[in-house]
């Protein structure tokens, strides 16, 4: 080689060693990156209270990482060493943090852990507040409402009317009040992109748009992309003044308990006007936090109405996936495999692979033992298990979700005694969030245990061995398998990201926002309050210690369900604006708001909620107020069916009482399930709500809605269950 190509060659060589070094450092530098930003929020979420900068009463700011190491909390390096190591991981509950609340998941403990042991480096900084120069008198409490109905507005205003029509806002721009990095807001983003991609069967990823720039706050979603645009749901019998049907998002908008109607506000009322009313939304609501949509879209009954599941396996395999898999199994077109011992269930499990139209459908069979006829290695041909999870792909690559019992029939969860969810606080699997966080690379993958027994094994076993051959593939092709499945799902989920998914967002997202205890800096960060500090003083107020907030002004928490119970009796109490109550929520069996409405009660003639098949019962509803009342009594079938049953205008007087039905009794149905028998009432006359009905959907009874009501309209329901 002569001197000048080997000088050459010496150059690239040393160019490239240069550039892998630099990919390497940068990499590991991405990696602690994000791991800062996530102890940072875990600190803020669960130490900031007491040990924050401007509420702690030590000399520390526990979300400044300079701080903790110069006062001997953390010693940098030595995890085992740090004292706030020590405070986390205690037995002690006189000595552990946080104080008085639930302690730190494993996973964050770890997390503080390495962050500790890789150095304790600085945390990033919080994202700016965007300015708000000409906010509106109305929010002079508040950050940031006015910002974003201002961007919605303008965006609003760029956009062609059909365009304009079809375009609904997500934001989490609540969360910099409290404070959030970059990396949060990022996750925030993810999470809401690959939530409505799991919630369509468009074909092409529906790609979000941050509208706000920079701060990338307030997203725009196209509803016609996702496919959402068409009716769901159709009026049934007398349509009052609300439209003849509803898409999947009103179905969502019926369910947010956080909305608020500004009608003080200039902007509100143009965005009312230009945008809500032309666009025929349910209610008058601009815009849904990203968390709340991320945590409650992607679990039932939301998800399954979104999904228009069908209540058994075998409608869900011809209707949704385009599968006859009982056809399948007979003629041996099917992959199978099994293990010992799965992540999430507790005994043997198999799984079976279906080719689908849109490229995957996978079975689980699931058992409560190993014995018997529940232990695989009985009889690997003839599976008896007692229930499932089914995984199908997507027209776009992404994958939907399905639990069932052995019979077929829709789960909501699965039993803990057979599946957990690791990330899960009660470990309760839930359909289909608990799925999504834990098949974050697709499909899992898996060694066959059941194939490499029976290879060697002689013929007479009572079951054919070659038909076990048949059904349970070598490894080498299962896992060709995994990796085309996994492979395409990744390729989907870029897509849909807009690049590699480097940690899985939901899983934070709707932690933190479904398991986070509500302290009072977070529910100042909710409310989005400028000047947090009195906060504490209206919670011990007579009107708030009754609602059972208390804990918000003692240094203690509530949970989200309490949270969300009393939300809208805090914003009225606190003059934020008026709040739109999620009356006719599936999720919300009540609402009675402390101090105000009617005082009814609802029962039986027996005095039980549990009932067996051929019990004779009626319903009385009665008036223990000292003011006349008027009633509507609805009942709610075990799938999700409505009908009235007495209608709207009913008067009640003082102490008066009525029943259904009005002479005789109802009989018990031998159905397995929750049936709900639901009284609506007020002090001044209401209309009737509309029944809309469509397929595969759980019905919605919905009232007009007036947010400036004087006597509000209570909800009380009964909840019948049949042994």
């Amino acid at each position: 080689m002569n001197s000048i190509a080997y000088q050459i060659s010496c150059r690239i060589f040393a160019l490239g060693l240069i550039n892998l070094v630099f990919a390497s450092f940068s990499a590991g530098d991405e990696v602690q990156s994000r791991l800062n930003a996530e102890v940072k929020e875990i600190l803020r979420s669960r130490c900031a209270d007491c040990h924050g900068a401007a509420a702690s009463s030590t000399e520390f700011d526990v979300l400044d990482a300079k701080s903790l190491i110069e006062t001997d909390i953390v010693k940098a390096g030595n995890p085992e060493e740090s004292r706030l190591m020590k405070f986390l991981v205690t037995d002690d509950e006189q000595i552990r943090m946080p104080k008085d609340l639930p302690a730190l998941s494993s996973s964050e403990i770890d997390k503080i852990r390495t962050w500790i042991a890789n150095g304790a480096t600085a945390f990033p900084e919080d994202v700016a507040i965007p300015r708000e120069d000409q906010r509106e008198d109305s929010f002079s409490a508040v950050a940031g409402v006015d910002y974003v109905l201002k961007q919605i507005l303008a965006h609003q205003r760029s956009l062609s009317s059909d365009q304009a029509k079809s375009m609904r806002y997500f934001s989490c721009n609540h969360l910099l009040t409290r404070g959030a990095t970059r990396d949060e807001l990022n996750l925030q983003r993810d999470a809401l992109a690959k939530t409505v991609n799991h919630l369509t069967y468009s074909r092409d990823p529906v790609m979000i748009e941050a509208i706000d720039g920079d701060t990338a706050t307030i997203f725009a979603v196209d509803i016609r992309k996702l496919g959402w645009h068409h009716e769901s749901l159709k009026v049934v019998g007398t349509q009052g003044k609300l439209g003849p049907s509803l898409n999947n998002y009103d179905m969502v908008l019926l369910e947010y308990p956080y909305a608020i109607a500004y009608h003080d506000s200039d902007t509100y009322e143009k965005l009312k006007n230009e945008f809500i009313v032309p666009s025929g939304m349910v209610r008058p609501i601009a815009y849904m936090r990203v968390d709340w949509f991320c945590s409650v879209a992607l679990q039932p009954p939301l998800y399954h109405d979104l999904m228009h599941m069908p209540s058994h396996v075998q409608d869900l395999e011809r209707e949704i996936v385009g599968v006859k898999a009982d056809e399948e199994l007979l003629h041996k077109n099917v992959v199978r495999g099994a293990v010992i011992l799965s992540g999430v269930s507790r005994n043997n499990r198999a799984a079976e692979r279906y080719v689908s139209p849109h490229g995957a459908y996978w079975k689980s069979i699931d058992y409560a033992t190993n014995k018997g006829e529940e232990n695989i290695f009985r009889d690997p041909v003839n599976l008896h298990g007692v229930g499932g999870e089914m995984i199908f792909n997507l027209p776009n690559g992404l994958q939907g979700y399905y639990l069932s019992t052995a019979a077929g029939d829709r789960l909501d969860s699965g039993p803990t005694e057979i599946v957990t969810d690791k990330f899960a606080e009660d470990k309760l699997v839930r359909n289909a969030l608990s799925c999504i966080r834990c098949h974050d690379q697709g499909i899992k993958t898996f060694k066959d245990s059941v194939r490499p027994a029976f290879e060697s094994m002689p013929g007479n076993l009572g079951f054919s061995r070659s038909e076990v051959l048949k059904l349970y593939p070598k490894q080498e092709e299962l896992s060709a398998l995994f990796k085309s499945d996994g492979g395409r799902f990744m390729s989907a989920l870029e897509k849909v990201l807009g690049h590699p998914q480097k940690t899985e967002p939901l899983t934070p997202v709707t932690r933190r926002f479904l398991e986070d205890p509500i302290t009072l800096t977070a529910a100042a960060g909710e409310l989005g309050l400028i000047k947090s500090g009195d906060l504490g003083a209206v919670f011990r107020s007579r009107q708030f210690a009754t609602l059972g907030l208390i804990p918000l002004a003692s240094q203690g928490a509530v949970r989200r369900d309490t949270w969300e119970d009393y939300f809208d009796q805090i914003v009225r109490e606190l003059g934020l604006g008026d709040a739109i109550v999620s009356l006719d929520a599936n999720t919300r069996n009540d609402y009675a708001p402390l101090g105000h409405g009617p005082d009814i009660k609802i029962t039986t003639t027996k005095n039980s909620r549990t009932f067996s098949a051929g019990d004779q019962i009626a319903v009385i509803i009665t008036n223990q107020g000292k003011t006349e009342v008027f009633v509507e009594l609805i009942g709610s079938g075990t799938k999700g069916e409505k009908v009235v049953l007495i209608p709207t205008g009913l008067r009640l007087s003082p102490g008066a009482s009525t029943r259904f039905p009005s002479e005789g009794t109802i009989t018990v149905k031998p159905s397995l399930g929750h049936e709900l028998i639901t009284v609506f009432a007020s002090e001044a006359e209401f209309s009737a709500g509309t029944l809309y009905r469509g397929k595969n959907i759980a019905d919605r009874y919905v009232h007009e809605l007036d947010t400036q009501r004087v006597s509000p309209i209570i909800k009380k329901s009964l909840v019948i269950e049949t042994r």
